[in-house]
């Protein structure tokens, strides 16, 4: 009896063996569609923002910092919510945005009005998904927080490299607090529209192609970029939907922030 009580014991430290190992390694839940944790400072443009809606604020969307006093979104996480809309928090120099403690992490807060979504906005064709919100003063730009550059006029990015962060919705469908990036790899209009098998397929779209890797619901309105030589970003999409349940089989698609250079020039809010 001795033997077989001892057996037993050794067989239960065996199992708790094991599961420890299980928990310790990294989970692939935790991560955008098979993306990457981001460190601090390596994405300083990046911003999201939480919407408050009968004074409760929901997560909401992505955004890039193109300026001073600007953000780059996408029209459809503003749309239809103007007469909802009470206040814009929106996160700066973030990673962990649990995290209010965190170095270099700012929050600025917006009143509603604060923004301006493209007039040609459809949200059925999700064409001219676009916007900007404007933020009351001056932002100090640090290591944590810089504009990202935008585009040369007509620049057509096919099959460039490119990085795309968030924090939406990871695997199991359920929103990362630690900001997540993953590399892709542009498309032309041609071959995207190809793989959608689109009838009508908008110049303005931008496609990285299907992978392991893609964005998800929360991610919107976030960067679509290129790195630099010196380590700065240019911003070449906002993120702008994909299809089914967030399906990496399909290509996504963006905004391409290239085609709206006059409209954004003509509503930045610089001066």
């Amino acid at each position: 009896m001795e033997s077989l009580h001892h057996r037993w014991q050794l067989l239960l430290v065996a199992v708790l063996f094991c599961l420890c190992n299980v928990e310790s390694k990294p989970s692939q839940v935790e991560r955008i569609i098979n993306g990457e944790n981001a460190k601090p400072k390596q994405f300083p443009y990046q911003v999201f923002y939480d919407i408050e809606v009968t004074k409760q604020w929901k997560q909401t969307c992505g955004g890039t910092i193109i300026g001073k006093k600007t953000i780059l979104t996408a029209a459809h996480c503003l749309d239809g919510r103007s007469g909802e809309i009470q206040r814009i928090k929106i996160y700066l120099g973030a990673v962990d945005k649990s995290n209010s403690t965190e170095t270099g992490q700012q929050i600025v807060i917006v009143e509603a009005g604060s923004y301006v979504i493209h007039e040609d906005w459809d949200i059925n064709k999700k064409s001219n998904d676009i916007a900007l919100i404007k933020l009351p003063t001056d932002l100090e730009f640090n290591q944590y927080i810089q504009p990202a550059e935008l585009p040369k006029p007509n620049s057509l990015h096919v099959d460039k490299n490119a990085i795309v962060s968030g924090w939406g919705r990871v695997k199991g469908f359920v929103r990362t607090e630690h900001l997540q990036y993953t590399n892709v790899i542009t498309l032309s209009n041609e071959e995207c529209q190809s793989l959608l098998r689109e009838k009508k397929f908008y110049s303005h779209w931008l496609c990285i192609a299907p992978g392991e890797t893609t964005t998800c619901s929360g991610d919107s309105g976030g960067p679509l970029a290129e790195r630099n030589p010196d380590g700065s970003g240019t911003v070449i999409g906002i993120v702008s939907f994909g299809f089914g349940r967030c399906d990496s089989k399909f290509p996504a698609v963006f905004t391409r922030v290239a085609y709206f250079l006059n409209w954004i020039a003509q509503h930045i809010n610089e001066s």
